[in-house]
């Protein structure tokens, strides 16, 4: 089944937050999902371990690192319907060989130079693996914790200067809101909290499921049997 690795070699640009969100909208629509925790620092299976009677139905979180990752993404592959990869925050032999596994690998960066020169670090790392591995890597670069109101001069210069680069962006931003932390704080999904719990909880719900939707139309495009083996399993 598809695996969906989310990859930077910087820490605190919401990749493991993304990562669980993602997850969040595909066990809600009914896809089984694994997360693969691939990071030493086990931010997710540490939050599995602290609220095991709230992770949602359908999702399986399970931390594994280096060879041992690879072995887990490729049985939960063919098990589950989506399987989720939040690797280390580091350039790394095991990132490289989680990265090898993908067939979506996403980028998560915010509006800064210094974060879009560590997003092309990845994209050179995902190119050295598809000479390794002798296969396509398709990635996209994504921006997280975004101003659901104002872009700045600076975000619109990096937009069009990946743009200009030919690297492939999403459409779809993660915005900056306090319901994508909430689930670290309250141990449920955003779809379990209330406007009592954090404000707005429906606008990041929206957001993450337009996030989702985009994810899976990449994955269908690049691959047209993803589509296939997700209604099979649908």
């Amino acid at each position: 089944m598809p695996t969906v690795v989310f990859a930077s070699s910087k820490g605190g640009v919401g990749k493991t937050t993304s990562a669980l969100a993602l997850s969040f909208v595909l066990v809600q629509s009914g896809a089984s999902t694994t997360i693969i925790d691939a990071d030493p620092n086990a931010p997710l299976a540490r939050w599995a371990d602290r609220f095991p009677t709230t992770i949602p139905s359908g999702l399986t979180v399970q931390h594994a690192v280096g060879n041992a990752a690879a072995r887990a993404i490729d049985d939960a592959a063919q098990r589950d319907t989506f399987v989720i990869v939040d690797l280390e925050g580091t350039k790394n032999v095991e990132v490289s060989v989680g990265i090898g596994r993908a067939d979506l690998a996403l980028i998560p960066m915010q509006g800064s130079q210094l974060d879009a020169d560590e997003a092309t670090n990845v994209i050179r790392l995902i190119q050295a693996q598809e000479e390794v591995f002798r296969r396509p890597i398709p990635f996209r670069i994504f921006f997280t914790r975004t101003s659901p109101v104002i872009a700045s001069k600076g975000m619109k210069d990096i937009h069009q200067q990946l743009r200009d680069a030919g690297v492939p962006l999403m459409q779809t931003s993660l915005l900056e809101r306090e319901a994508f932390r909430a689930p670290f704080r309250l141990g449920t999904s955003f779809y379990e909290v209330s406007p009592d719990d954090v404000r707005n909880p429906q606008s990041a719900i929206d957001n993450a499921q337009a996030f989702a939707a985009e994810v899976t139309q990449i994955l269908m495009e690049v691959d047209p049997a993803n589509g296939q083996k997700e209604s099979a399993h649908g």
